[in-house]
């Protein structure tokens, strides 16, 4: 027994350093874009604990990216529910929706309230407003990475009965956060960098009367370089209608964007992205709603979907 067990010894360690030479012939670029991202976010948190090198792999803004666009064309789709203290986030099985499938995410940060609310979401970042204080919170939730972006010039504070925002990429493929500020019939227009963790205000004429006016602000829908906004007005106490803005992250200008050719009286709008184009769910007319899905291709609109007429309730959603 003796002298087999150096010859075991030498086995196992050709094994290991065989299996090794494996793990090193693939490659950490093609282990992490092509294994990897495929994995569900709980099995990446726990490899983001196997050592540095891939704590540090996992924790980067373009793996966050290709993990979250992974999942989006699989159609492992998630929403997430904030809490108190926590988070909790269930698949969408349209067939079936088990609360005990939740998984449950502690909130890295600390509020001195209960009340937090979601702002606005993009590729698995969250902005998230602290209520009683008003504070701004971009947090990933895959990655548990948080930055509080309120700084001492009262950028990065929100009021969510007022304010607007919207996230974007720009050219350099970085995060920005779009804040647009409401406060005694004027606004502010105010841009932080995700990278630089800096705010900037932008100047913008406000000659449209639409700055001016007491209307109900959507938060922003980016596509194809353009962030998009709904703006709903009350003419009377029976009639209302909506009007479609749209931010040139480029040019960094407001345009009116014409809406489809549908009757403007009782117009309500909600914006979505299916595969990376823009639509808008439009509800119209009385006393019935006809409720309309379109497609915006270049400077036109396509009717994709017609549904029933439905009577008009009270509800209030937002559809993403």
């Amino acid at each position: 027994m003796d002298c087999l067990h150096p010859v075991r010894k030498k086995l196992h360690m050709r094994r290991h350093a065989q299996s090794r030479t494996c793990i090193d012939d693939i490659g950490i670029d093609i282990l992490v874009s092509h294994i990897l991202v495929r994995l569900p976010a709980r099995c990446v948190g726990q490899c983001r604990c196997v050592c540095r090198e891939w704590l540090s792999l996992l924790s980067t803004q373009q793996f966050a990216i290709t993990h979250c666009r992974h999942i989006s064309t699989t159609y492992d789709q998630k929403f997430i529910l904030i809490g108190s203290l926590s988070g909790y986030v269930y698949p969408v099985v349209f067939d079936h929706l088990s609360r005990s499938s939740k998984i449950v995410l502690l909130l890295p940060f600390e509020r001195s309230s209960c009340l937090v609310r979601i702002l606005a979401s993009f590729e698995g970042l969250l902005c998230i407003c602290l209520c009683d204080t008003g504070e701004m919170v971009i947090w990933n939730p895959l990655t548990q990475v948080y930055n509080m972006v309120a700084n001492s010039k009262i950028r990065g504070l929100c009021n969510p009965r007022l304010d607007v925002v919207g996230f974007y990429v720009d050219s350099s493929k970085g995060y920005m956060l779009l804040h647009l500020k409401r406060f005694g019939g004027k606004m502010w227009l105010y841009i932080y960098s995700l990278r630089r963790q800096l705010w900037r205000k932008v100047g913008f004429l406000d000659e449209l009367k639409y700055f001016k006016r007491k209307l109900k602000w959507s938060n922003g829908t980016f596509c194809k370089g353009v962030v998009y906004f709904t703006v709903d007005f009350i003419k009377n106490r029976f009639h209302s209608g909506s009007m479609l803005l749209g931010f040139d992250v480029k040019l960094e200008k407001f345009n009116k964007i014409r809406y489809p050719n549908v009757p403007r009286d009782d117009l309500e709008g909600h914006l979505l992205l299916i595969h990376n184009n823009l639509h808008i769910f439009l509800t119209h007319g009385m006393p019935f709603w006809s409720v309309d899905l379109w497609r915006l291709d270049g400077d036109s609109w396509i009717k994709v979907w017609v549904f029933p007429p439905i009577r008009p309730i009270l509800l209030g959603c937002t559809i993403t």
